[in-house]
């Protein structure tokens, strides 16, 4: 093989593929949730547009996917739309730059087509965000390539 079909000095390298994907059914949330967990983000990251009836969170996510001896992390966006409610606990709007880190998202079944949708935060049992949704409609983006993160999320058993 010549110098061209060669990885030299990284060049031919096939940049990793930003995370696209859509949750629709119920049975699709889990490997959405799946890959959002320990998605660290600060208060001020998360955004609800009532006209738009959408809540985002920006969020840089743990690429749990990776294996890998080298922790990385994406910058990714979580959009969940069709939003008809919003409750939350424990967590202060105000303190914007306050850290938090998602561990899962669970669907409750509403009247069909509606679902209820809990947003888990690291930090005690009474940190999240309850979402009432007309149907699923969940989506997630990574915006950029994954970059090297600075630690590896621990979990204890």
């Amino acid at each position: 093989m010549g110098l061209f079909g060669q990885n030299v000095l990284g060049w031919g390298k096939v940049p990793a593929k930003p995370l696209r994907l859509i949750a629709h059914e119920a049975d699709d949330l889990p490997a959405i949730s799946a890959i959002v967990q320990d998605g660290a983000l600060r208060v001020g990251d998360i955004a609800y547009d009532p006209t738009g009836r959408h809540l985002t969170l920006r969020m840089n996510r743990f690429c749990h996917e990776a294996g890998g001896a080298t922790p990385l992390r994406a910058p990714s966006v979580l959009r969940i739309s069709d939003v008809t409610a919003i409750k939350r606990r424990g967590i202060d709007l105000t303190q914007t730059l306050g850290a938090l880190s998602l561990l899962d998202i669970s669907a409750e079944a509403l009247e069909a087509p509606a679902f209820a949708l809990t947003l888990r935060f690291a930090g005690g049992a009474d940190k999240d965000i309850r979402l009432e949704v007309e149907c699923l409609d969940v989506l997630l983006l990574d915006l950029a390539a994954p970059r090297r993160a600075k630690s590896t999320p621990l979990h204890e058993l």
